[in-house]
């Protein structure tokens, strides 16, 4: 078994990577984000009130599309992809004499390419939950704390940040939580014309979650819900709901860095049409131009035939079509 000849073209590769398991990631099982391909390394988004609207393609001679009405301003702002590439080594002794996992049978060239593949996939599909929890946020951060996209600057919109009371005293005729969370539901709505709203969920730091669902005012239904997950078997890191907004308790973190800051937490609606991601092509040769996929995955002999360079990549962007509609939330 020679190692040269067990080797896949880029497409049998790209086929083959796309089609491996996907590691659970929240919004990635969400299906939050729509994906779509881009045969571009950068995506064209016509700004209007505040929303991102997707510039359709044209025949050059053609006209072009109305947006709106007369008298109507609209600017366009043009998103780069993110290039997200990883590498690793396929040597012939990573092969030679290598059992295959639970039989006393040698491995092949297939099964050690497609671990190395997994391993790669995995990295970069915690990156792109990392990138989609930015556009959640409103601000798409790089592992290295720079901020690739920021939603709210792009659209001229100000981040929205509401103050959630946990009142000392206990109020008897009014319930100051459940206010502060109808405002915050009120603002995302006035910017949310047009569009189906499945529902309202809110991503919090451990501190938020505990301060909320621990106050006297949240306790007994807080309860109430645990009792009946523990009843019914559910699982309940889906959510509270309470005053209409899903609270869930995000403790993640990637690379040291928490995904949601102390003390705070995130707000979003969930519905078609909100969120958009979009996947630009690899730059290789055989890709150049053509319909952007999530992953990518090539080899390339190295010298004196000792083994195969292998790489993985992603080129993504994550788009939160309407930034007015979310907010950071904090306790007092």
């Amino acid at each position: 078994m020679a190692l040269h000849t067990q080797m896949r073209t880029a497409h049998e590769l790209t086929r083959a990577i796309n089609l491996l398991p996907v590691k659970p990631t929240y919004f990635g099982d969400l299906g939050l984000f729509e994906e779509k391909g881009s045969r571009t390394t950068s995506v064209a988004l016509d700004i209007r009130h505040g929303r991102f609207v997707l510039v359709p393609h044209k025949d050059r001679r053609g006209e072009a599309t109305a947006l709106a009405g007369r008298g109507s301003k609209w600017k366009t702002r043009t998103f780069a992809t993110a290039h997200l590439p990883l590498t690793d080594v396929l040597l012939p002794d990573d092969v030679q004499d290598l059992r295959a996992f639970g039989t006393e049978n040698l491995t092949t060239v297939d099964q050690v390419l497609n671990d190395r593949m997994q391993d790669l996939k995995d990295s970069i599909t915690a990156t792109l939950e990392y990138h989609r929890t930015g556009a959640v946020k409103g601000v798409v951060y790089d592992a290295d704390g720079e901020a690739l996209l920021d939603l709210f600057e792009a659209s001229g919109v100000t981040k929205p940040k509401f103050t959630i009371p946990l009142p000392t005293a206990v109020p008897t005729t009014e319930n100051p939580i459940k206010a502060a969370i109808y405002n915050v539901k009120r603002n995302a709505r006035k910017h949310l014309s047009g569009f189906g709203i499945k529902r309202f969920e809110c991503m919090c730091s451990p501190a938020f979650f505990d301060a909320l669902t621990g106050h006297a005012l949240v306790r007994e239904a807080y309860e109430r819900w645990q009792a009946a997950q523990d009843r019914f078997g559910e699982d309940d890191r889906k959510g509270f709901t309470y005053g209409g907004v899903t609270f869930w308790d995000c403790s993640d973190e990637i690379n040291g860095k928490a995904l949601v800051e102390d003390g705070k937490a995130h707000f979003y609606p969930v519905g078609a049409g909100l969120f958009s991601a979009f996947y630009a092509p690899a730059n290789w040769n055989e890709t150049v131009n053509t319909v952007g996929l999530p992953f990518y995955a090539k080899t390339e002999p190295r010298r004196m035939g000792k083994g195969w360079d292998l790489e993985v990549q992603s080129n993504p962007v994550f788009i939160c079509h309407v930034p007015g509609a979310l907010a950071e939330l904090s306790i007092k």
